[in-house]
């Protein structure tokens, strides 16, 4: 694998929920999916296409240009999902200066049932900046899929009588 893979700048901005608007700025390893929410930044500010950058909003109609569109309605579960796996596998940090916009803060477990925990947002607690930080990580998790969805295989040596590629897998049994 490339060792000299750069990190790519998140910029989450949202603005449909409670409190005024808020953009945090995140870097992530595309290499290990690793996020950290390092700082706030002003919302108003027009984006600027850049490869190093990926822009995710809640309000793509207020910005000349976006990477990512959040929209509640069909993706709040999957961003949820995505905050929980990442969180759980130690992959988040956020910044002492943005600890207020924890989203574990505001999510709460509503039921158990046979898919396995069911989680809900305290709707009266999410503020922009939550939703900002869970979008900067939803779109971490999305460049660490595409990094390794865009990562050749390694392929085993000719000395190997295996020659099928080697994803860089471990062998399982069930």
């Amino acid at each position: 694998m490339n060792d000299q893979v750069k990190p790519v700048v998140i910029d989450a901005r949202a603005a449909a929920y409670a409190g005024e608007a808020v953009r945090v700025l995140g870097v992530v390893l595309p290499t290990s999916g690793r996020v950290v929410i390092k700082k706030q930044a002003s919302w108003k500010e027009q984006p600027v296409p850049s490869d190093s950058t990926v822009v995710v909003t809640d309000t793509p109609m207020i910005f000349d240009y976006w990477d990512m569109s959040f929209n509640e309605s069909e993706q709040m579960k999957e961003v949820m999902a995505v905050y929980n796996e990442a969180q759980r596998s130690g992959l988040v940090g956020i910044e002492d200066a943005l600890r207020r916009y924890e989203p574990k803060d505001v999510i709460q477990l509503r039921k158990m049932d046979e898919r396995g925990q069911v989680l809900d947002f305290d709707s009266m607690g999410i503020t922009n900046g939550h939703m900002a930080v869970l979008l900067a990580i939803w779109a971490a998790r999305k460049v660490h899929g595409g990094y390794l969805m865009a990562t050749a295989p390694i392929t085993l040596d000719d000395s190997s009588n295996d020659k099928e590629s080697d994803y860089g897998l471990m062998p399982f049994s069930i």
